[in-house]
């Protein structure tokens, strides 16, 4: 995945939005072609994508059917027609020159497919079609990245993995604990699916995205054959920036509406303190991939805000703007300069500076 000789990547996190308010009349992504131009006009070269690689692929029964109906959780559901839509977006994101980032999060549809995506091998057979059809359609090079699963084996996005590798129900969380059989079935998605991808598809790097949580499971596991770690970065996993903010506590009426007034005070009053703080993340998460030989990846962070929040704090562009200094200091090739740049939120989007 080395991209020494070449532009970093600046990522804008699209995932799944661009197909969920892609048909609505007043949605994000109503106008493709409009809101790809103003991604280019904000210096973006990257699209981080949910291409539904459960959706793209052939079902056993042999008959694709291109018309689905998405089921997000707490949403309406929205109905796509998933090949024609992805090959649509590829073919405008080429004409501007970017590149694609996929990372699915299996999102439910009206015939449960992410249900059948259990094993290794399910994973290698999704992705290998999807990739085999983005091939065809001449997009291959285009794609800079492949995360095989959205935060694996977190749920719901690994809702097939669940009763296989944890023996419980994907409506439970996850185990705070993993046992060694776990551990042991885990390993295999980590070896078998980018083994197999990059036998199949060896130009494009196949890596895995992780929380802060995740990640400290992650250190027990063999690595060797991903080409990357994408490790999301926010300052809101900071245990003491929680338990300041309020966060910590349970959100529960007048304390609940605090919260994110109190970010605003923490971040205005101390930002060079929390700055420090994520700086010490950055550097944690930096010896694990320099210790496991792995491209480090940031395609989300820094601070979460509200979708309906107005204004930012005035210690809010600082801090994202060291950040990415940072990153890039250290030798990220590929991030994020703010999970918030992007079209679903309008009232960040239309600051082009």
């Amino acid at each position: 995945m080395a991209q020494h000789d070449a532009q970093p990547l600046a990522m804008a996190c699209w995932d799944i939005s661009w197909l969920l308010q892609r048909d609505i009349r007043d949605g994000a992504y109503a106008s493709l072609e409009r809101v790809l131009d103003e991604t280019e006009r904000r210096g973006f070269n990257t699209l981080r994508l949910d291409p539904c690689p459960h959706l793209i692929a052939t079902p056993e029964n042999g008959i694709h059917m291109d018309r689905c109906e998405l089921m997000p959780q707490g949403a309406p559901a929205v109905e796509v027609k998933i090949r024609h839509q992805l090959q649509q977006l590829l073919q405008s994101a080429h004409e501007r020159g970017f590149k694609v980032w996929f990372s699915s999060r299996f999102i439910n549809d009206s015939r449960a497919r992410r249900s059948f995506v259990r094993r290794p091998e399910d994973f290698v057979a999704v992705w290998s079609e999807t990739l085999s059809l983005v091939e065809q359609w001449g997009y291959l090079g285009d794609v800079a990245g492949l995360d095989f699963c959205y935060q694996f084996p977190s749920l719901p996005h690994a809702h097939g993995v669940a009763r296989r590798v944890f023996r419980r129900s994907p409506e439970r969380s996850l185990p705070s604990h993993w046992s060694a059989t776990a551990s042991e079935r885990l390993e295999e998605y980590l070896r078998d699916i980018p083994r197999a991808l990059h036998a199949l598809f060896p130009s494009v790097p196949v890596g895995l995205s992780t929380t802060a949580a995740l990640s400290e499971q992650l250190r027990q596991l063999d690595t060797s054959e991903l080409d990357f770690l994408d490790f999301s970065l926010w300052l809101d996993d900071d245990p003491r920036y929680r338990l300041a903010s309020g966060e910590a506590m349970p959100a529960a009426g007048l304390l609940g509406k605090l919260a994110n007034p109190m970010k605003q005070l923490l971040l205005d009053a101390g930002g060079m303190h929390w700055q420090r703080r994520l700086e010490d993340q950055l550097q944690r998460r930096m010896a694990f991939t320099r210790l496991r030989r792995l491209q480090p990846v940031i395609s989300e962070g820094f601070v979460r805000q509200p979708q309906d929040l107005r204004k930012l704090p005035t210690g809010w562009a600082d801090l994202h703007e060291m950040m990415v200094v940072n990153a890039l200091t250290q030798g990220v090739e590929a991030l994020t300069p703010t999970s918030l740049a992007c079209p679903s939120y309008p009232w960040l989007w239309q600051e082009e500076e």
